[in-house]
């Protein structure tokens, strides 16, 4: 069955924005998730005792960031596997092509993220998108209404396992936070078979505990009706989203920020269903951002000043600037490098992910006005595709379909 059964994409004419705008914004907000943890201020970490700045770091952070960031590129990533098949399919490509196309592109972001994860931060995202991309994108060469099901599936799957993860991590460690603590440091042989002891697992806890499948299977839905590439189409829905899923994102997280900040005091079993509830309202809370700048793209894309343009050049160069910006994060904190992180607490290291993503918008305003590539997007799609057709797939799926 044609992955435009039961409902097709729609022609593209040109390059829209949003969804490379929404991009670009987004590896902002996983540098400052990741920077926090650099500093002992993961998910669920008590601030009371804190400095005023870093408590007020820590409420925004659980409010608007913390599992929010990451569900939003997981959407996009499922958003772009879309229109990959959608435009192979297109061109006539065989969907046993297809389908190896899509084993090609799990297998290499499972090894890209594999050396990142050894080399620099192990709770990195490529391995679980290349898992995911190897366990569902046989969905995109199904029916729409075979996306649903898969959604609904998924859907009932977390509600069950989420809770679970996170009630399990706040007994085994006595707070959540301490799973997310210490990355390993680089001076023993210790540090270094932490590293890789812990490759194989980080993308299977993250596919269990986190709703990762059900938000890629969200972006294969959103690419098949193409609501970022015409959002002026969908304007109405994409309001009703942002607005309904944003609210709702924040009142679940809620519970967890009074809790950090001391003004609650919930026992094992509640602190950890209330970080469930955190996280499974991240879903929303995705979907919600992805819509926001849906629709602040329509504004941008009749005037797209200097700084938009440097965000969305960031955003087509996806994997090339996420891998950058968590270097540059562990090179400024850990402890074993710059060591920052040892005197910084959540609000340094917001501050820090802000210094690392701002040089990487010059860098990436640089490559665009030099009409050049990510390197690493370019080496994926020479992995992907080999040499020929990843010359034709950088002018038919832009860069930023493969982060």
């Amino acid at each position: 069955m044609s992955a435009t059964t039961g409902g097709g994409l729609p022609p593209r004419a040109s390059r829209r924005l949003a969804p490379d705008l929404a991009r670009g914004a987004m590896l902002l907000l996983i540098a400052m998730a990741y920077a926090g943890v650099y500093v002992g201020a993961g998910f669920g970490t008590d601030v009371v005792g804190y400095p005023l700045q870093d408590r007020a770091a820590s409420l925004l952070t659980t409010l608007f960031l913390d599992n929010r960031a990451f569900p939003m590129f997981a959407i996009l990533f499922g958003y772009g596997m879309a229109w990959m098949v959608s435009r192979q399919l297109d061109r006539g490509t065989p969907e046993r092509e297809v389908r190896r196309l899509l084993r090609r592109r799990g297998g290499f972001l499972l090894l890209f993220g594999f050396v990142h994860a050894f080399l620099v931060f192990p709770g990195e995202i490529l391995t679980s998108y290349g898992l995911a991309a190897l366990t569902t994108g046989w969905l995109l060469l199904r029916s729409n209404r075979a996306i649903v099901r898969a959604a609904v599936v998924f859907a009932v799957f977390y509600v069950v396992t989420v809770p679970v993860g996170m009630v399990g991590m706040v007994i085994a460690d006595g707070s959540a936070a301490d799973d997310y603590a210490l990355v390993p440091g680089y001076l023993t042989a210790g540090d270094w078979f932490e590293r890789l002891v812990f490759l194989p697992f980080g993308p299977v806890f993250i596919a269990f505990a986190f709703p990762l499948l059900i938000l890629v299977v969200l972006g294969y839905r959103a690419g098949r009706a193409g609501l970022l590439d015409d959002p002026e189409a969908h304007r109405g829905f994409l309001t009703r989203v942002a607005v309904v899923c944003t609210s709702v994102s924040v009142l679940g997280a809620l519970p967890v920020a009074l809790t950090v900040q001391g003004v609650l005091s919930p026992g094992t079993l509640t602190e950890g269903l209330s970080m469930g509830l955190q996280v499974l309202s991240g879903v929303l809370g995705g979907a919600g951002y992805a819509a926001l700048f849906a629709l602040w793209g329509i504004r941008l894309e009749r005037r797209k000043g200097p700084l938009a343009g440097a965000v969305a050049a960031m955003g087509q160069r996806s994997l090339t600037f996420y891998i950058l910006n968590s270097v540059l994060v562990a090179v400024m904190l850990h402890p074993d490098l710059v060591g920052l992180g040892t005197r910084a607490g959540p609000f340094g290291a917001l501050l820090v992910a802000a210094l690392a993503w701002s040089v990487s918008l010059l860098l990436a305003a640089w490559l665009e006005v030099r009409s050049r590539p990510g390197p690493l997007d370019q080496l994926m799609r020479r992995c992907v595709y080999g040499g020929r057709r990843a010359r034709e797939a950088a002018r038919d799926e832009p860069a930023r379909r493969d982060g």
